[in-house]
């Protein structure tokens, strides 16, 4: 064998070799890939994109869009003709705020905590909200509020002392969700009450709630779902 063909060997072993460790470096590459792609999404970049969707005014301004859209068709339908005309709205992240709230506690969840944050009158008013409630109520259409808060005479109280505070017109009736209802999903219980309200000759237009559990079972002629990426309740 030639010197120059000799010389040549070690280079086309590296070169190989480079190869083997390019290819390697591809696959555990293509691998870590793989592996990023089947994670749940990261929680903490999560909790920081709800503070931004707060923060920015996308939140509210979605929030509007969609109550807008509900008094649109509410006026439609008034001027159509109705008897009886209601509307049913819920309270927690619909008619209030719980925001102040799931972020101080880093976006979990404690029943006890919750309840002492209302009994509290912490929430505060959804501006698009009371909009639309107002204009309801200047329109001869009754108001009714159906809340997942558990009944009690504390719970009661607060609820309806929350909502004049702030600016909300009396309703014609609050519902709270009964102690002895332990059922998984509240629809039974929402969708039960609307079916309830019908029975006493009302006309229900529209249903608003930030939860699909808010406006599922039917007993409304249109549901308006408001944004909430903080919780989702069955």
């Amino acid at each position: 064998m030639s010197d120059r063909k000799s010389s040549a060997l070690p280079r086309i072993a590296s070169s190989f070799a480079l190869l083997g460790v390019l290819a390697t470096g591809c696959a555990a590459a293509q691998g870590a890939e793989v592996a990023k792609a089947g994670e749940p999404p990261n929680l903490t970049e999560l909790k920081e994109s709800i503070v931004d969707y707060h923060d920015s005014g996308r939140w509210d301004a979605d929030i509007a869009q969609a109550d807008r859209r509900g008094q649109d068709y509410l006026a439609k339908r008034l001027e159509q003709g109705v008897s009886k005309p209601a509307i049913v709205l819920d309270i927690d992240d619909t008619s209030v705020s719980t925001y102040g709230y799931a972020k101080d506690i880093n976006f979990g969840f404690d029943r006890e905590s919750s309840d002492e944050y209302v009994l509290a009158r912490g929430p505060v008013g959804i501006a698009a909200t009371r909009d639309l409630a107002r204009f309801a109520d200047s329109h001869g259409v009754a108001i009714f509020f159906v809340t997942g808060r558990r009944e009690s005479p504390q719970m009661r109280e607060a609820s309806l002392l929350d909502l004049e505070e702030e600016g909300y017109p009396e309703p014609d009736a609050l519902y709270l969700r009964p102690t002895d209802d332990h059922r998984p999903s509240v629809v039974p219980y929402k969708s039960g009450t609307r079916a309830e309200i019908e029975r006493q000759g009302y006309q229900i237009i529209l249903s608003v709630g930030d939860q699909e559990s808010d406006l599922a079972g039917g007993h409304a002629e249109r549901g308006v779902k408001l944004p909430n990426p903080m919780y989702r309740l069955p």
